[in-house]
């Protein structure tokens, strides 16, 4: 009886790993395809027992308003990215004021991760000071995860 109960364990256990595996990998795909369109970044606010609220930002890199916004947040490994169509269009200065998120609809949890977000964002977008000649040759802007090296003059 108890080599049952720890085998159904094992097998529950092993397909929850399964399903977890299969969001983060469904979750960084569309990931992927939105970096593709400016400067990105991701954030998260929440715990564990509250519930988690992740949201993907994508700004223009020279206009530093946001071109995309997905929000993922639910009690299952079946919840996807959703889009956050409020957020599209605004600058990143006003989401970083909480009284533009609160105008905008969103609950507390989420507002939190649009403002880390957008704070990241701000930092990886700002233009470059002190670099070298021949910056304005097509160079992107980096993810915020990543560090940046600056050549020195």
């Amino acid at each position: 009886m108890i080599e049952q109960v720890a085998i159904a364990a094992l097998l529950a256990w092993c397909l929850q790993l399964a399903l977890a595996y299969w969001q983060a990998r469904r979750f960084y795909r569309e990931v992927s395809s939105l970096r593709r369109l400016g400067c990105c970044a991701t954030a998260m606010a929440g715990g564990r027992y509250r519930g988690r609220a992740y949201v993907v930002l994508v700004a223009h890199p020279t206009q530093q308003t946001i071109i995309a916004a997905r929000q993922l947040s639910g009690l299952t490994v079946f919840a996807r990215l959703r889009p956050l169509p409020q957020l599209v269009g605004r600058s990143l200065d006003e989401l970083l004021s909480p009284a533009a998120l609160s105008a905008a609809g969103l609950s507390p949890r989420l507002m939190e991760a649009v403002g880390a977000a957008a704070r990241t964002l701000r930092e990886a977008c700002q233009p470059r000071s002190g670099s070298s000649a021949g910056s304005g040759s097509g160079s992107q802007a980096r993810p915020a995860a990543l560090p940046v090296l600056q050549s020195q003059p």
